[in-house]
């Protein structure tokens, strides 16, 4: 693309002012066709800002970012964005070279938080907003993403009675941070955003996430990297070989364990880690549960009626719905008070049924013959099913430690 004289002297002067004491990051983009919320640019480049503050540092990094550019322009790339820092950037059309700052002041951050108070807000949180794919590197959120925005501070919002209900038993400092479980993580995008909550909260954190696919491992430690977040792990590995390690990575038994969508009986598992570990809350979000409804096929007289043994459509949400209620039961028999929630609107997904355990009796050991099991394996009897989680409740087996012999 050609970019007149006139154009090019406008572009640098708008670097030189604007940009003198350093930028974070600069982002040329092509043009998207008036698709402003378009989700991903049809053509991006994101160039680092300068390493240091220092005059001479800046200077240098100035020269040659005039040259980026002017390169990037013509190849395409006019939309041209500085970021100066979380709150203000500088916007570029290179076509013509002129430039325009964009400062998001407390009425922008509130319009863009949808006119509500949100703890991950995108002045404060930007670096993982964007590092989980919420914003933008230009600092803008689409209308898509928006509607993930929102998602992810209610599924926040809706954590907060964990960390409360431990901080109120458990003194949490640096020399004691609060040890948090993550199992079958995935791409741990919610540990990334309890971590961030936590530090806005005050609250030292030791996290370790789990979970068998290694490239969704090597992709929450390079998002580790990136935050720098030392105090968060990550390893490839089960939720068996989980329970033999936990206590030594993170120092002592967990005191909150996430399970979001461990597939089918991997739910049962992470729930048994966390009652033996005596984890002081649980957050589990289910799905795939697939075991209940092949033991119902053909059950006529164990469901409220016949057609649900029959039609393999309404077995298979039936067994969901007893799958989750026996584990709800289960953890009520343990020592937990539970709660059922639904963290993302089910038009979005009919995954969605976020399960918040919480120990009746934190930090003290645990003490199996206090779990009150006998008149749920009853009822599971009577309806001809052996939930996984049952059976390994039942099952000898020693416990991770004793919280409340813990010394840290």
């Amino acid at each position: 693309m050609h970019i007149t004289k006139a154009a090019r002297a406008r572009l640098r002067r708008a670097l030189r002012r604007n940009l003198a004491e350093g930028w974070q990051r600069a982002v040329f983009a092509a043009p998207l066709g008036g698709r402003e919320d378009a989700d991903e640019p049809a053509d991006e480049r994101i160039v680092a800002g300068p390493a240091s503050a220092d005059v001479e540092v800046v200077a240098a990094a100035l020269a040659d970012l005039e040259a980026t550019a002017l390169e990037e322009a013509r190849a395409g790339r006019v939309k041209q964005t500085f970021v100066i820092d979380a709150r203000r950037s500088v916007v570029i059309d290179a076509r013509h070279g002129k430039a325009r700052v964009r400062e998001l002041d407390d009425a922008a951050i509130h319009k863009r938080m949808g006119g509500k108070d949100r703890l991950l807000r995108p002045d404060r949180s930007a670096e993982l907003l964007r590092v989980i794919g919420i914003m933008n590197a230009d600092g803008t959120i689409s209308t898509k993403r928006a509607r993930k925005y929102k998602q992810v501070n209610h599924l926040i919002e809706l954590c907060r009675p964990t960390w409360e209900h431990l901080k109120s038993h458990q003194a949490i400092g640096e020399g004691r941070p609060l040890r948090v479980l993550d199992l079958a993580c995935g791409n741990a995008t919610l540990s990334f955003l309890l971590a961030e909550a936590l530090r806005l909260e005050g609250l030292p954190l030791r996290l370790h996430g789990v979970d068998v696919r290694e490239p969704l491992i090597a992709r929450a430690r390079a998002r580790a990297e990136a935050l720098e977040l030392p105090q968060l792990s990550f390893a490839v590995g089960t939720i068996a070989a989980a329970a033999r390690s936990v206590v030594d990575v993170l120092g002592g038994p967990p005191d909150l364990v996430l399970a979001l969508h461990a597939c089918d009986t991997a739910t049962d598992e992470a729930l048994d880690l966390a009652i033996r570990a005596g984890a002081g809350a649980i957050l589990a979000a289910p799905c795939c549960q697939r075991e209940l409804a092949a033991q119902l096929e053909g059950a006529d007289l164990r469901v409220p009626t016949p057609a649900i043994a029959r039609h393999g459509l309404l077995r298979r949400a039936h067994g969901e719905v007893l799958t989750d209620a026996l584990r709800v039961e289960a953890l009520a028999a343990c020592g937990y008070d539970t709660t059922t929630l639904e963290f993302v609107a089910s038009e979005h997904t009919a995954k969605n049924l976020l399960i918040r355990a919480l120990r009746r009796r934190p930090g003290q050991p645990v003490e199996r013959e206090r779990w009150r099991l006998g008149p749920l394996l009853e009822r599971c009897r009577a309806l001809a099913v052996r939930p996984t989680l049952l059976a390994l409740l039942e099952r000898d087996g020693s416990d991770m430690g004793a919280p409340g012999d813990d010394p840290g």
